[in-house]
């Protein structure tokens, strides 16, 4: 028996169909004309579209959720929980093996979820090879012994000219005849099995990511070894949560701050104060030698070079000695007034001393035996030049400190009263 495929007996029906509408005939009763009759066509098969729809199962899908919230609390344990280099690599392990078991399950999921129509196993759209030779056989079988025996159509000559047919027929009774054309279309038996053995394979592929699915126990095990490690005994959790400060620390934390503040402060100016004192001995002492230098030199002869200048006062110079004393008493004054001592006069030369007796006359010293002369002597101003004004006062109680001082001969009383007249480190 010849084997034919669905394919091939849908083609048969439709060259059945075709011969039956060309062979058929015109009949007629009692001599009346006859009117056509026409074959219904060959019934085509359907194709059935197969839409692959795979659900996640409920238990692995809450499993899988769960699992997802204890490895949340597993990346937090391991990054702010006091654990031992032990426990740590324990939790990482035990993460890992979780991580991987969901993997497997998304992973299967996924694959079969989103499997293409089109590639999807044929063996639940037909039946198997076997079924399908056996069902076109007994079809076949059921449609010879249905139709009547095969009669040659010599009634198509009489029904044109309208003379009763010899045999009255109609048109279900018609034979079907085997042509050519359905005898051809036969099955491939090698290409049914190898469509056959496609379907098979990918059936086989489908089952076993189905089979390597991890299941919900598979996952709540993995879960349950990773949540004991994320605990200790009697529920305690590992990570170490310090209360916070209390009103009392905070107050003396912020007090330590605020003394080591202060502290600080104090050591740097300490530190500065001690600067300031080696840098003015360091001046005094220089001051000291440059002094001892100028003593060598006669009254208004005293060389430019072994003088200091005044640092608010330009072109004015005093011995060296007697210009940091002044300094140090130009500071006091300034944080008192707010503003610099006046230098009126400072060292003066033999020659400055002769034109200031010229001018002065008898008010001057005698060129030569001026303390001027010496670079030890001043002339002030800005209100010192005034008895009793606020800047003599000042001054009057604060210069000697500074081993600047007023002579008897220039007070009030004095032989020559000079306010303004002011010397360092003379003696009479």
């Amino acid at each position: 028996m010849v084997r034919r495929s669905s394919f091939a007996l849908a083609a048969a029906l439709s060259t059945v169909a075709l011969t039956t509408t060309a062979a058929v005939s015109f009949t007629g009763h009692d001599g009346d004309a006859a009117s056509p009759v026409s074959a219904e066509p060959a019934v085509q098969p359907t194709a059935v579209a197969i839409t692959s729809a795979v659900v996640t199962d409920p238990e692995v899908r809450s499993a899988s959720q769960k699992a997802d919230a204890v490895l949340t609390d597993a990346e937090y344990v391991a990054r702010e929980g006091d654990l031992s280099a032990k426990d740590r690599k324990q939790l990482r392990a035990a993460t890992d093996d979780l991580r991987t078991v969901l993997a497997q399950a998304r992973a299967a999921g996924t694959a079969v979820g989103t499997r293409q129509t089109g590639a999807a196993s044929r063996n639940s759209d037909r039946a198997p090879l076997a079924e399908r030779a056996t069902d076109v056989a007994a079809t076949a079988e059921a449609d010879n012994a249905a139709a009547p025996a095969a009669t040659r159509p010599t009634n198509l000559a009489g029904a044109a000219t309208g003379v009763t047919p010899i045999i009255e027929q109609t048109a279900v009774d018609l034979p079907i005849f085997s042509t050519p054309l359905a005898d051809q279309v036969e099955l491939n038996p090698e290409a049914e099995a190898a469509d056959e053995e496609t379907s098979d394979t990918v059936d086989t592929a489908e089952v076993s990511v189905t089979t390597a699915a991890p299941s919900a126990d598979r996952i709540a095990k993995a879960t349950t070894s990773l949540q004991r490690l994320i605990t200790r005994t009697d529920g305690d959790a590992v990570v170490s949560v310090k209360a916070g400060p209390t009103p009392e620390e905070i107050a003396a934390a912020r007090k330590a701050v605020l003394e080591a503040r202060a502290a600080r402060a104090a050591r740097s100016a300490e530190r500065a104060a001690l600067r300031a004192r080696k840098e003015a001995a360091a001046r005094a002492a220089e001051a000291k030698a440059m002094a001892e230098a100028a003593k060598g030199y006669g009254n208004g002869q005293i060389p430019s070079s072994v003088l200091c200048d005044l640092s608010w006062v330009p072109g004015e110079q005093l011995r060296c000695d007697a210009a940091a004393a002044l300094e140090d008493l130009n500071g006091a004054f300034r944080a008192a007034f707010g503003r610099n001592l006046g230098v009126a006069d400072g060292y003066r030369s033999y020659a400055d001393q002769v034109a200031v007796a010229a001018s002065r006359g008898a008010l001057a010293a005698v060129p030569g035996t001026s303390n001027h002369g010496l670079g030890q002597a001043v002339d002030l101003s800005g209100g010192i030049e005034s008895f009793g004004s606020a800047e003599y006062s000042w001054m009057a109680a604060n210069a000697g400190k500074y081993g600047w001082e007023h002579p008897a001969w220039a007070e009030p009383g004095g032989s020559k009263p000079e306010p303004w007249h002011w010397e360092y480190g003379t003696t009479y």
